[in-house]
């Protein structure tokens, strides 16, 4: 298939998608993304920050969009976005067939290496940092990179694994997979930096404390990233389907 067709398909199938099941699964997207919300709240109090890292309030949206890992300490709530991207593949699972214990093995198996990856990425990428310190282009270059795969891979092993949980594994649409993957994420990021600055901010701009702002601020980006399960349900699985529609 044409990337030009492969993409014009995909953009169309976004918005089937969220025609065609927005409304019968928008309780289970809610439910799960409580359930990630409060285990993040859980991980953000009980974690530990670099010492550099101001002691003061922060939304579980923050989490979403912000890495908290720095210098030489790892932080687990930078595990934030997988840990939704694994409730996601359950939702897909379970959009597709009756998830099963196999299924769940497979996918806590995967949120586990997702897990050992993202932080022998940081520290790899704390270690390049201290190799090439008097290089500055290397330095950019090194952390952009590490930045992407820790953003990317839990993606793209999901993506996979629901495949193999649905009995349909195949690498052979990669490349598509990994555009449709960029492009929801970008979107996603994008708007969510446009509904929190522009929405979230109007809507609490009389609250004075800046404890009550970061509450409310959770409490509303629970449905802003619950929104998000079907777009990234369908930028994980429209890769393996589409291409095979034209044959």
């Amino acid at each position: 298939m044409q990337f030009s067709l492969f993409l014009k398909k995909l953009l169309n199938e976004f918005v089937e998608m969220y025609k065609k099941y927005f409304s019968s699964t928008v309780k289970a997207a809610l439910l799960w993304t409580i359930l990630c919300f409060a285990i993040v709240q859980v991980l953000a109090t009980y974690c530990t920050y670099d010492p550099g890292i101001r002691a003061q309030p922060v939304s579980v949206l923050s989490f979403f969009i912000l890495k908290f890992s720095i210098n030489n300490t790892y932080s687990f709530v930078d595990l934030t976005r997988t840990l939704f991207i694994f409730f996601v593949a359950i939702f897909s699972v379970n959009l597709n067939q009756k998830v099963t214990m196999k299924s769940i093995l497979y996918l806590l198996g995967t949120l586990i290496v997702c897990a050992l990856l993202d932080c022998a990425l940081f520290r790899l990428n704390y270690q390049l940092q201290t190799l090439f310190n008097t290089n500055p282009h290397a330095l950019i270059w090194i952390n952009e990179v590490v930045l992407l795969l820790r953003n990317y891979l839990p993606l793209i092993l999901f993506a996979l694994i629901i495949q193999l949980c649905l009995g349909e594994f195949t690498t052979k649409h990669i490349g598509f997979l990994l555009i449709s993957l960029w492009l929801f994420n970008e979107l996603a990021y994008e708007f969510i930096m446009l509904i929190r600055p522009v929405l979230f901010s109007l809507l609490m701009i009389t609250l004075k404390p800046m404890t009550w702002r970061y509450v409310i601020e959770s409490v509303l980006g629970i449905p802003l990233i619950a929104f998000l399960f079907l777009g990234y349900y369908c930028a994980m699985t429209a890769p393996f389907y589409l291409p095979e529609e034209e044959k």
